[in-house]
């Protein structure tokens, strides 16, 4: 059943044995797609429910006018309709440790609003990255036209840290990122220890990325310190100077968190075309 109806989407569904769940993948064509001809880029937007929406009222007039090429955008979704047990999925898919306490807080904080999330664990990054591009990759290159060679991901909070978290562990699954807003806060800012033992075996991360925060964001964030971490994140990795990585950041002017999305999204996709 569709949880929605935008114009040129596509929904299919699809399960995961490993993770046990059933997903909703949107699927929004450029106009004048077409089976013949050149491939489209493919943009993967996770946190689909408000994304996926957002990206599709903007992305026909962008490409129409030229800020952006023709390209399909596939979001990824749960095929829950309640939002508070989409965000505890979040949590446990896009996160790539088990922090309990901050699950436990979850929980608690929903029931207040009578509302019981399921029992999931956090730091399933590992299982759902494997599942994005095995499963969901496939059956999106089946169905579409899409060139493979193109692909682009975009996450935004947790989801930006997902797009940290295999920037650092499998960088060659996307060619461009946009990442919004990153938890890098999450188990004592395990990101960053991550970033920092790839970089004692590396030197090169071949990937266009651009990412973004709010200026906002670290007024009321209880003690997350999201743009100080943001600003020092982004100092390592252009200290590091890794060969094939090509950043921008931004800090956007008069942003909250939430906010935030959109415009980076927006901005995000034309810098990394």
């Amino acid at each position: 059943m569709n949880r929605f109806s935008v114009e040129n989407t596509h929904q299919l569904e699809i399960y995961s044995k490993e993770i046990n769940q059933e997903f909703l993948i949107n699927v929004g064509l450029p106009p004048n797609y077409s089976e013949e001809g050149e491939k489209y880029p493919v943009v993967y937007v996770t946190d689909a429910g408000p994304n996926f929406i957002g990206l599709m009222g903007s992305l026909p007039l962008m490409q129409i006018v030229n800020d952006l090429p023709s390209l399909v955008l596939v979001g990824i979704d749960y095929k829950s309709h309640n939002s508070n047990h989409s965000m505890s999925l979040r949590n446990r898919d896009l996160t790539p440790t088990n922090d309990e306490s901050w699950m436990a807080q979850q929980r608690s904080m929903y029931k207040i609003f009578g509302d019981d999330l399921p029992e999931v664990e956090a730091g399933g990054a590992e299982n759902f990255l494997d599942f994005l591009n095995d499963d969901i990759k496939a059956l999106v290159n089946n169905k579409f036209h899409i060139d493979t060679q193109d692909q682009t991901y975009c996450g935004f909070s947790l989801g930006g840290l997902f797009g940290l978290y295999t920037l650092f562990t499998s960088s060659g699954s996307f060619d461009r990122y946009v990442i919004g807003s990153p938890s890098i806060w999450w188990d004592d800012k395990y990101i960053l220890k991550l970033e920092e033992n790839y970089a004692k075996t590396n030197k090169n991360l071949s990937a266009k990325v651009f990412m973004s925060i709010g200026a906002l964001e670290e007024e009321d964030d209880d003690g997350f310190n999201m743009v100080t971490n943001f600003n020092n994140l982004s100092k390592t990795l252009l200290n590091r100077k890794y060969t094939g990585f090509d950043l921008k950041t931004a800090i956007l002017e008069d942003e909250t968190h939430c906010s935030a999305v959109l415009a980076t999204l927006n901005r995000g996709l034309r810098n990394v075309f």
